[in-house]
């Protein structure tokens, strides 16, 4: 096999290499931190079909019909994202596959630019799917090829978990040319009940992941001392250097799920002590279930939030303490020292204004409504998912306000205004039109005007842009609120170019 070394390459960078080397042809996605860069740059490649979709459910389903029909592909999405295609993710796992698909999920360690730091390689055993966590770019590149490989064996999807920390990491890569024999679903899937592809699945597809993960040449062990280290993620570059300079045997896992256990039984058989080094959840922890591992879940790492080499030492040191009790402080804007406010000259500033004024209940949602939960605002009474505002509202005990914007009303929010109108709900909704998705790198969207007022007919209404006005706002606000049942109010207006939002000292 020919192979071609690349050096001093990112993270980014393997993984869309990664994508091409595999011939992959369709990639779909959703914007988000810590994924935008990645995608931005399969967009500008012309050999992938890559494009932004609405959601990521559309995105994993338009790559399963690639897949059945012999074309590899892969979806890229962050971790709440993956949250909303989990549905098609585990069923396609009993339905079966054709060609490779790879889920890339970027993980947002700290909760730096999301609502959660949600880990997700749990999904590897909620799906019953494989699932990568490499460090740096050879891993990343590695685990994308095998993993589609590996995907095609056991006709299911991998997953491939991506933080901010691996995608800027930077490296060494051995490109290589993947055979691709684009594979199509095996027909005779349809022959079998919904239990019979589980049983076939667990037997023909999950054992055989199962025995990959104990061999996988991405998970490296190391034998120094009578202590070690399992460590996987981008927490294994910090992990090798405390193993090397302290002694310590270390074992490095890239393939996660299913997990190793005869390799990590036969790493830790003759170890007096193992500290479980993962970024964020104790995934790996959990599993081992024995008293000589130590971690998030016994005190000896901090339970949230990123990993460095002081943490690790630090834990290194108390081994022999059975359990470590570690004070915690949560962090707030205050002891962060910022919070974050909409963009200089933001075209809807008098809107928030006018809505704040109202005395209602509020609802945002992850877009750039959530920044209204800060100063100067300081409004919000619910804000999760993106799309998420009107039916939050719609769960007022009197009638409020949904802020919500064009890319999360085509994200799910527009399913939420037709349920909204269908049940009677008491609820304004406040549409910001900037025919963009703002909040997540400003990619661009349709102009969602016509289609909400086609639709909602007279319970839609269209801000007049030429009097943008607290007062004009005020009393428009004012008169839907009165009227009964669902009203919709659009607000039509462009982000100005190069915003950025403001960093406000709290």
């Amino acid at each position: 096999m020919m192979r071609t070394e690349v050096t001093n390459i990112t993270g980014v960078e393997a993984a869309h290499l990664a994508l091409r080397d595999c011939g992959v042809i369709f990639v779909g996605g959703v914007p988000g931190y810590p994924i935008n860069d990645l995608f931005t740059a399969l967009q500008k490649d012309s050999g992938l079909n890559a494009g932004w979709q609405a959601n990521e459910k559309i995105a994993y389903e338009m790559a399963m019909g690639a897949s059945v029909m012999g074309e590899r592909a892969a979806v890229v999405a962050k971790h709440v994202g993956i949250n909303i295609l989990s549905d098609p993710l585990i069923i396609s796992a009993t339905h079966g596959l054709g060609a490779g698909i790879a889920v890339i999920a970027g993980d947002d360690v700290g909760a730096l630019f999301s609502h959660d730091e949600q880990d997700s390689r749990w999904y590897g055993k909620l799906a019953e799917i494989p699932v990568f966590d490499p460090a740096e770019p050879a891993e990343i590149y590695d685990s994308i090829a095998s993993g589609i490989q590996l995907s095609e064996r056991i006709c299911a999807p991998v997953l491939v978990r991506l933080t901010e920390g691996a995608l800027k990491e930077k490296g060494t890569i051995h490109r290589k040319k993947i055979s691709n024999e684009h594979k199509k679903l095996d027909m005779s899937h349809w022959s079998y009940t919904m239990l019979g592809t589980h049983q076939k699945y667990l037997r023909d597809g999950w054992s055989l992941a199962a025995h990959e993960s104990n061999y996988h040449i991405l998970n490296k062990a190391v034998k120094r001392g009578a202590r070690g280290i399992i460590s996987s993620g981008h927490a294994s570059l910090d992990a090798a250097k405390v193993a090397e300079s302290m002694g310590l045997s270390h074992l490095s896992l890239a393939m996660v799920n299913p997990f190793p256990r005869a390799l990590v039984d036969d790493f830790i058989m003759d170890l007096e002590a193992v500290l479980v080094c993962e970024e964020v959840a104790p995934f790996l922890e959990e599993q081992l279930g024995v008293p000589k591992a130590k971690g998030r879940l016994t005190g000896h790492l901090p339970r949230a939030g990123p990993l460095n080499e002081a943490d690790m030492r630090q834990g290194v040191e108390h081994l022999d303490m059975p359990s470590v009790k570690r004070a915690v402080e949560p962090q707030t804007m205050a002891t962060r020292g910022y919070s974050v406010g909409h963009c200089d000259a933001c075209p809807y500033d008098e809107v928030y204004k006018a809505i704040k004024s109202m005395g209602v209940p509020v609802a945002g949602d992850a877009g750039c409504s959530i920044i209204a939960a800060n100063p100067p605002y300081t409004m919000l009474n619910v804000g999760v998912g993106l799309g998420s505002s009107v039916s939050s509202a719609c769960g007022f005990p009197k009638k409020g306000i949904a802020m919500m914007g064009d890319f999360a009303l085509l994200h799910t929010g527009l399913a939420a205004l037709l349920n909204a109108k269908f049940n009677g709900c008491d609820v304004l909704a406040v549409i910001f039109a900037n025919r963009e998705a703002a909040m997540t790198g400003g990619q661009v969207t349709p102009d969602v005007s016509g289609l909400l007022k086609d639709i909602f007919k007279d319970d839609c209404e269209l801000a007049d842009p030429a009097d943008y006005s607290v007062e004009k706002i005020r009393s428009d606000l004012d008169r839907l609120l009165k009227a009964p049942g669902l009203k919709i109010y659009v607000v039509t207006s462009r982000c100005p170019t190069g915003h950025q939002f403001k960093i406000n000292k709290a």
